[in-house]
């Protein structure tokens, strides 16, 4: 089989539409993340199954209550947190936010609800139980006002291939020939069993 084909990462620029607010200029993606290039990185972007080192900052803004502002809250920091981009195991938007970085770069990850500890288990997790407890008092007053942000400060500080890695993560897409054999074998199964039945 020939190899999968490379789709190249997107630039910041070019899968988020950039605003300007409070003089800052803020990227919006498609699945409303947000974020502001804090630095711009020199070197490669991760492709999915690369192992990627990143430090950084995280914390919880909440919406401002009744005319008074709230400020962002830290729940946790790490200087040298390894992820294996694209595997579903960190915060969904922090994956994403990644994944347009360039080595070197830093970055401010405006993290919605929707894309933010959606599910049990997802990290970055704080190690000690006091900064867990804390992380989960301020993900229940987000539910509890209705709103809030995860906000993640992040340095791209490593990226690397894993030599382990099967080959089953990749920023490749099918082609349409493999597509419709795939669709076709996929209905003949379902057809058999059908017939089973």
């Amino acid at each position: 089989a020939p190899p999968p084909r490379e789709i190249n990462n997107p630039t910041p620029a070019a899968n988020a539409a950039p605003t300007q607010e409070g003089g800052v200029t803020l990227f919006k993606t498609k699945s409303g993340l947000k974020y502001i290039e804090l630095r711009e990185g020199s070197g490669p972007t991760p492709r999915y199954g690369q192992l990627v080192s990143i430090s950084y900052k995280a914390y919880v803004k909440l919406p401002d209550i009744k005319g008074k502002p709230s400020k962002l809250e830290e729940f946790d920091s790490d200087r040298g947190y390894l992820i294996k981009h694209g595997n579903g195991r960190i915060v969904p938007g922090l994956d994403e936010g990644i994944h347009t970085m360039k080595l070197g770069g830093k970055r401010r990850i405006i993290v919605s609800p929707k894309l933010g500890y959606v599910e049990p288990g997802l990290g970055p997790i704080p190690e000690g139980p006091l900064a867990r407890m804390r992380l989960n008092n301020l993900l229940d007053k987000m539910v509890e006002v209705r709103g809030g942000n995860v906000v993640f400060d992040v340095e791209l500080r490593t990226v690397m291939d894993d030599e382990a890695d099967l080959g089953y993560y990749g920023d490749s897409s099918i082609s349409p020939e493999d597509f419709n054999t795939l669709r076709i074998n996929v209905q003949s199964s379902m057809g058999s069993k059908a017939k089973e039945g």
